[in-house]
């Protein structure tokens, strides 16, 4: 984690993955817009499927379906169908007592029958259908528009087409358009309200349905309000509330009906007479085809292949039950808002000893919670929120903050790490790093060579002496001691006043003549460092510092002790405390390293002074001490 500042706090982990984060996201929506519109779409296809399968038991009995199908046209003959059926079915239908007939068919090449077609229309008032091209242009118009709204002009934000395919100017019809507006994957999830052409506005049928059932001849355009859509169509007389509309004009299909509640009968049933008489009795109904050789199939979210006419009574129902979903003017702020608390959640797990598990983990569950919002509101509410864009942000802010909160603790454990091994051994550090507080003693038997030194008259120094010479003195002590140890393979043990502990003890080259002569090359190494930084000459009216070295081979016990709260590490045994006199004896026998006598048989090639057997202080068994000779210039002899 070198590739970050030592100093870099929790604090700096927030702001720089905050600003990381949004600078990733807008980068990843400006390159990959049209998929992740596509992922927000989609998604809410899956709650349609719900929400349709949740009420699939339920018919919709306010609109019947007259299907011109494949039975239809076995029995009846091919489309087109002469004019005078066509008149049939509408007059068959009204007399039935239908409130409302609606055709997903557009009438437009005059034919013979047109006259009975146009009597029945003017009796019946049935609302037809037209289309205008929007993204797929028409070479040429075709029949006459009708049934434009009384407006002076056609405003924003509806599109302008630039062809149609309308009625034969002698039906004299109210009609409305079906033109669709298709998504990249195919699926019908949006339609224009109103479509421009020359000047003029021309709604959709289900808006022109509904404005029939309620006797209304005009719409108004308003802004809408925070928690409205962007425009909404308002009118007194119209039997719903406010109609959605997009920043493009457009109305959100509310797929809430799965294909199996709507009811449906056959064309040819009607127009012979094979179906219960009161069946259309103040029922909305929407004639159409199913039939494949009349290519009226489209993509829903429900299916991959629908009749068109499915799309217009998912509309019309929508209409009258004011259903219509919509995107909240307010949804800039809902988005605000879902950051904002999902980064409070990472906050707050960021304190946590695991943040850099637990964050990632929190910002996958937070898209997740992003969408179950998103389900929620649009089921309950019709509110289509957008989610995609917090989700995603909060899971790339979890996972760069992670990152961060992981580099921020390895940084931490680290340092940690340096202060504890400056301290212990560093293979005890790295062991305790790894182990949780105990109560037990944590130590085991070796074999290590134990070297203890100490400086002799120091505590009469001390007390004569500014504190801070005295410090001076044993920092430059402690750190040559620590440098020259660890140059030839030792470890420093422990700090004990004025004395140090070091020990040998690589299991592998314990017993390499090699490997123990280390020790005496350090320990000599230590006496020529001595020379720096002991005062020489010694302050007036003060017996001179000296540097005395013990050194011994054996077993020792080395580990932890003490409470898990606080606790010591040591170095214990028979070897210690040999090691130990031998410093003592490092005065009375005027030599500055002694040897024992286990070291001493051990090395191999190293010329000792043999001084004599001495029952050292505190033990019971009398010891062979050897002094190890300095050179004149007190270089090593070996």
């Amino acid at each position: 984690m070198s590739w970050l500042p030592r100093n870099f706090s929790r604090k700096s982990v927030w702001i720089v993955g905050f600003l990381v984060s949004v600078s990733i996201t807008l980068l990843l929506i400006g390159l990959a817009a049209p998929t992740l519109r596509y992922l927000q779409e989609t998604s809410g296809d899956w709650v349609w499927r719900a929400k349709a399968a949740a009420q699939s038991t339920e018919p919709e009995s306010r609109l019947i379906l007259v299907d011109i199908d494949e039975k239809s046209l076995q029995e009846l003959g091919p489309w087109p169908w002469p004019r005078e059926r066509i008149a049939k079915l509408i007059r068959t239908l009204g007399e039935q007592g239908a409130s409302l007939q609606m055709f997903d068919i557009v009438f437009a090449e005059p034919r013979p029958g047109d006259a009975e077609l146009a009597k029945a229309i003017r009796v019946h008032q049935p609302i037809f259908s037209e289309i205008l091209a929007l993204e797929t242009p028409l070479s040429q118009s075709v029949g006459q528009l009708q049934g434009a709204l009384p407006w002076p002009n056609c405003a924003k934000p509806f599109q302008s087409a630039s062809a149609y395919l309308a009625n034969s100017p002698s039906l004299q019809v109210q009609a409305g358009h079906i033109t669709p507006r298709l998504e990249v994957d195919g699926v019908l999830r949006h339609q224009p309200a109103i479509i421009c052409f020359g000047d003029q506005a021309y709604p959709s049928l289900s808006l022109r349905s509904v404005m029939a059932l309620s006797g209304e001849q005009t719409l108004r355009l308003e802004r809408g309000s925070l928690m409205q859509a962007d425009w909404v169509l308002t009118s007194p007389k119209l039997l719903t509330s406010p109609i959605p509309l997009n920043a493009q004009g457009d109305i959100r299909f509310p797929w809430s009906y799965a294909n199996a509640q709507f009811i449906s009968v056959s064309a040819v049933d009607v127009l012979s007479g094979r179906h219960p008489k009161q069946m259309f009795t103040n029922k909305l109904v929407l004639v159409g085809s199913s039939a494949f050789g009349l290519n009226d199939a489209i993509t829903t979210p429900l299916a991959p292949l629908a009749a068109g006419m499915q799309a217009h009574a998912e509309m019309m129902l929508g209409l009258l039950d004011n259903t219509i979903p919509y995107t909240p003017r307010f949804d800039l702020y809902y988005q605000i808002g879902l950051v904002i608390l999902g980064l409070v959640i990472l906050v707050a797990l960021g304190k946590s000893p695991r943040a850099n598990y637990l964050i990632p983990l929190a910002g996958v569950i937070s898209a997740i919670v992003c969408w179950l919002t998103f389900a929620y509101f649009l089921w309950q509410h019709q509110w289509w929120l957008s989610w995609i864009y917090p989700a995603i942000f909060l899971v790339i802010a979890s996972f760069i903050f992670g990152l961060l909160e992981h580099a921020r603790s390895r940084i931490d454990r680290d340092r940690l790490f340096e202060h504890l091994s400056s301290y212990l051994p560093s293979a005890v550090a790295t062991s305790l790093t790894m182990q949780s507080p105990s109560d037990a003693i944590r130590a085991k038997n070796q074999l290590a060579v134990v070297m203890f030194a100490d400086i002799r008259n120091f505590s009469s120094y001390c007390e004569n002496r500014p504190p801070e010479e005295s410090a001076a003195v044993l920092h430059a002590f402690f750190s040559s001691m620590t440098r020259i140890v660890e140059k030839h393979g030792g470890v420093i043990e422990s700090f004990e006043g004025d004395a140090v502990i070091a020990v040998w003890a690589d299991e592998g080259a314990i017993a390499n003549p090699a490997y123990l002569q280390q020790t005496i090359v350090a320990a000599n190494a230590l006496i020529d460092a001595a020379q720096t930084f002991l005062p020489d000459p010694a302050p007036a009216d003060l017996e001179p510092l000296a540097l005395g070295i013990g050194i011994e081979l054996g077993s020792v016990l080395a580990g932890s002790f003490g409470l898990a709260k606080r606790r010591t590490h040591l170095v214990l045994g028979p070897t210690v405390t040999v090691a130990s006199c031998l410093v003592d004896m490092t005065a009375e026998l005027s030599h500055p390293i002694l040897i024992g006598e286990s070291l001493a048989h051990a090395l191999k090639g190293v010329s000792l002074q043999p001084m004599g057997v001495f029952l050292l202080e505190g033990l019971k068994q009398s010891h062979q001490i050897y002094a190890y000779p300095l050179s004149r210039d007190n270089s090593a002899i070996v």
